[in-house]
């Protein structure tokens, strides 16, 4: 009796790219099926309002306001702050994090290029677009070198491409391995992943294909007039080419935005007159509204955003708005932002050891939405009724159930003894 094998556990499949060193010569391993996969993602982001929103905002947070160096005993080391200044070369502390922050934002990924100078020592660190970078094939169970091309799409299955596409080979960085170019490549942990890192919101991917196909939907539907509402059959004798022509005439003269709908169709002289049948509604645009709305709420909620914060509004029956928005910011700044930015952090420390400069942490300062307390008082206020701000203070209601002034509680001008006298 033989024994069953199981190949595969979802009938619908997975969003998850299909990664394998393909026997063709090349010496990376694909990203994806056609080896595209985080292009793709980014042009699903490109096409999906909620998901690009989600990754400017998480980008947002993770490149924060800068970033500080620490010792042991939580000093601020200064010169690893002009190091990393130095570091930078023709770019800005607030460009390369950005950029890093961007590509973990979309990908869970950074790379980074490190070049040293004659002498070995670190001179510039650099970003390296992720999406276009593709790692070797395992050596000594490690990736020792990547490759890198502007475009991989023109690279092809047989990596034949024009010069200015053809992949540039650069080795994995090494602390004592003192080569001019050396590629960083971060990724968190997955099971059963060697090579490349992937979103952590791949299970919402399929709900982000369903919010870009509905806006499309309801373009095509008010470009092409929506139902066809009249039948015209013409009587004509051409061949198929003609025939293709002349409908293809017909439908830019009836149809459109402004246009009117038409159903067309033709025969020749000697066939009977056509049997109009009624045309019932289909969908229209607009009614799937619905779809996308709930698709919405699944990728915020996959890519982990909160809701308050990604919708920037007050959710009903909240005592404090501003409080409420505080605190969604701090839950999302502890439990996803600081995470993520350890792939910046860890990085920066081990550089700064590699070049004797003594590192014990770095932190990215974090982006506050409330810039002073000033202006979170401002919002508190703004944010709260007149009861709840006097509830806050222990005083008495001022205002009853229909919103009218309780009498005896205004008081008149203070006077000279500072008393103040009730109203009458």
């Amino acid at each position: 009796m033989s024994v069953p094998k199981f190949y595969s556990y979802l009938k619908e499949g997975t969003s998850a790219p299909i990664v394998e060193e393909r026997y063709t010569g090349n010496a990376w391993v694909y990203f994806g099926a056609d080896n595209l996969f985080l292009e793709n993602m980014r042009t699903l982001a490109d096409n999906c309002v909620p998901l690009q929103r989600c990754i400017e905002m998480a980008a947002m947070f993770i490149a924060g306001r800068g970033i500080k160096f620490y010792d042991q005993e939580g000093n601020e080391v200064e010169a690893a702050q002009a190091k990393f200044q130095e570091w930078m070369g023709d770019s800005t502390e607030e460009d390369f994090l950005h950029a890093t922050a961007l590509d973990i934002a979309l990908a869970n990924t950074k790379s980074w290029v490190v070049r040293r100078g004659f002498g070995g020592g670190i001179v510039r660190v650099d970003h390296l677009d992720v999406s276009r970078l593709r790692a070797g094939k395992l050596m000594e169970g490690e990736v020792k070198n990547y490759y890198w091309s502007a475009n991989w799409k023109e690279v092809g299955a047989r990596g034949g491409a024009v010069p200015r596409y053809r992949p540039i080979e650069l080795p994995a960085f090494k602390v004592d391995e003192r080569v001019p170019s050396a590629v960083i490549y971060s990724k968190t942990y997955k099971q059963n992943r060697d090579y490349y890192g992937e979103p952590w919101w791949l299970p919402a991917v399929a709900d982000a294909e369903v919010w870009a196909k509905v806006p499309v939907f309801n373009r095509t539907q008010i470009d092409t007039g929506f139902k066809p509402t009249v039948h015209l059959h013409t009587y004509i004798s051409a061949d198929t080419k003609d025939l293709e022509q002349y409908d293809k005439d017909i439908e830019d003269a009836y149809t459109g935005a402004n246009g009117r709908g038409i159903f067309h169709t033709f025969g020749t002289q000697e066939e009977n007159a056509p049997v109009l049948n009624r045309l019932e509604r289909g969908d229209h645009a607009g009614e799937l509204d619905a779809i996308r709305d709930k698709a919405e709420s699944v990728i915020v909620r996959g890519y982990g955003i909160p809701d308050i914060l990604y919708r920037m509004d007050v959710v009903g029956g909240l005592t404090s708005a501003g409080n409420a928005l505080k605190a969604a910011a701090d839950q999302f700044v502890e439990g996803f932002v600081k995470p993520k930015q350890q792939m910046i952090t860890k990085d920066l420390v081990r550089l700064m050891n590699a070049e004797g400069i003594p590192v014990w942490e770095a932190e990215i300062e974090e982006l506050d939405l409330f810039d002073d307390d000033v202006q979170a008082e401002a919002i508190r206020l703004r944010s709260m009724t007149i009861n709840e701000l006097r509830d806050d203070m222990d005083l008495p209601e001022l205002e009853d159930e229909r919103g009218n002034i309780i009498p005896g509680l205004i008081s008149q001008p203070m006077r000279d003894d500072l008393t103040s006298v009730p109203a009458q």
